[in-house]
């Protein structure tokens, strides 16, 4: 047990703000009374919430620390080097962090920010958005969890309010998955990396579909949100900018494509140079990625996560190995299949060696009953595979699945780590197996949420 982190003052500051976001976030159920799907507005924050106290205590209490105490530990420090020298303050928040700037900003009356997080800059960049929470938390580790999951719990319920009234895909369905998935929140609520990297792809899935689904107008607040995150992103996980940009370019071309339909020479036109530029990118990426790991470095990501992770008891559970010995752009093409399966469906029951594990195994064996419901639901694959083609936001939701589960898949290494990395695209394939042509009834009763 860490007591600096669970003393008598952060027991008290952090039960003080979770009483205050849940009384907040009570008053907002209220207000919206009159607007049916805010019902599940409370249950959902509350959710979050839990899982955030959930996650701290099982850092602090089983743990005894790992990467989110060494992100509070940094942001901690960032506060102190505010109140000793505002300018040095702004100074760290702006610059890359080296051994040279630790030496000139921070001194013994600040104290230092764990060595491990500050010489990675995508880590300590997580203590610097912490830190504005510092202030008004008084540097409490708890009121800092609260505080974090009420960020993804609300960007979580905007992704919500956007997929709610789909007809192809059960409310309740549609709900649990972008509000209620128990490995989602417990990994995706507290102080951590994947909280924030949660929150900027919500945001950034939220306002590009409400744009083009909704008809939404771009705004100035909608500009600042994307600008922060996609900044966001690209400072802490840079590869989910692809992840994104690729699926979200295809659902863009795929509804250019819809406009020139009775124009043949124009619409193949467009068909092969969209084909030509998917593949030129491809080959690319591969060959970069396949000389990286040539040379035995990993992906600077990989290498980024698992250093993350190097001081954390939990990930040293148990691994996988997929086989793969071939780092040709080949090679890497031959591995995407049990990548993306590994990714999406383990670990098995069998592997857990863990209650979070096992949570995650049980969540995988149902992904497993709607694929196979998915494959041979009545009407024919066939049927369902050109009913998804029409719809916009499954073509974005599979193809960011297949992106984000190789990545994971290909990786992770460790199943601890994989539930984690795969965590913003489970919402996103639930819906999509999940998904069959509404019925009349089921358009009607979805225009009620």
């Amino acid at each position: 047990m860490n007591t600096e982190l669970i003393g008598f003052f952060d027991i008290i500051v952090g039960f003080s703000w979770l009483v205050i976001l849940l009384s907040s976030f009570w008053v907002v159920r209220l207000f919206k009374n009159d607007i049916s799907h805010y019902k599940l507005f409370f249950p959902a924050m509350a959710f979050k919430l839990g899982f955030a106290v959930i996650f701290a205590l099982t850092y602090v209490l089983v743990l005894g620390g790992g990467d989110t105490t060494a992100y509070w530990g940094g942001a901690v420090k960032l506060n102190q080097l505010f109140y000793d020298s505002p300018s040095a303050y702004f100074a760290e928040m702006w610059q890359v962090p080296s051994s040279e700037t630790i030496r000139i900003n921070f001194n013994s009356r600040t104290g230092y920010p764990p060595s491990w997080i500050y010489s990675e800059p995508e880590s300590f960049f997580v203590c610097k958005i912490l830190s504005f929470f510092s202030f008004a938390s008084f540097n409490s580790y708890l009121a800092m969890s609260v505080m974090s999951a009420s960020v993804v719990g609300i960007t979580s319920w905007k992704l919500y309010e956007l997929v709610k009234d789909f007809t192809f895909c059960k409310h309740w369905i549609l709900a649990t998955a972008t509000l209620f998935i128990p490995t989602v929140a417990f990994w995706c609520s507290g102080v951590s990396k994947d909280t924030f990297v949660l929150a900027a792809f919500q945001t950034i899935v939220y306002i590009s579909f409400a744009m083009i689904i909704k008809g939404k107008s771009f705004s100035f607040k909608y500009f600042i949100l994307l600008a922060i995150s996609i900044l966001f992103l690209f400072k802490m996980r840079d590869f989910m900018l692809v992840a994104i940009g690729v699926p979200l370019a295809t659902v863009l071309m795929q509804r250019f494509i819809k406009k020139i339909k009775d124009n043949t020479v124009l619409l193949w036109s467009m068909r092969f140079f969209f084909g030509i530029v998917i593949i030129g990118f491809s080959a690319v990426y591969l060959q970069v990625m396949a000389a990286q790991l040539a040379e035995n470095a990993y992906l600077e990501e990989l290498a980024v996560i698992q250093q993350d992770f190097a001081n954390n008891k939990l990930y040293t559970g148990p691994r996988y190995d997929l086989g793969v010995t071939d780092y040709t752009p080949f090679g890497i093409i031959k591995a995407i299949p049990i990548s993306i399966f590994t990714a999406f469906y383990r670990p098995f029951p069998w592997e857990a060696s863990s209650a979070f594990l096992m949570l995650s195994a049980f969540e995988g064996l149902l992904l497993i009953a709607l694929t196979y419901g998915f494959f041979f639901r009545s009407g024919g694959f066939r049927k369902h595979l050109k009913f998804v083609r029409s719809q916009e936001f499954l073509i974005f939701a599979l193809l960011f699945s297949l992106i984000l589960g190789f990545f994971a898949g290909f990786t992770s290494g460790l199943f601890n780590v994989l539930i984690r990395f795969k965590a913003p695209f489970m919402a996103f394939i639930i819906i999509f197996f999940a998904s069959r042509p509404a019925k009349s009834n089921e358009i009607t009763e979805a225009n009620k949420h």
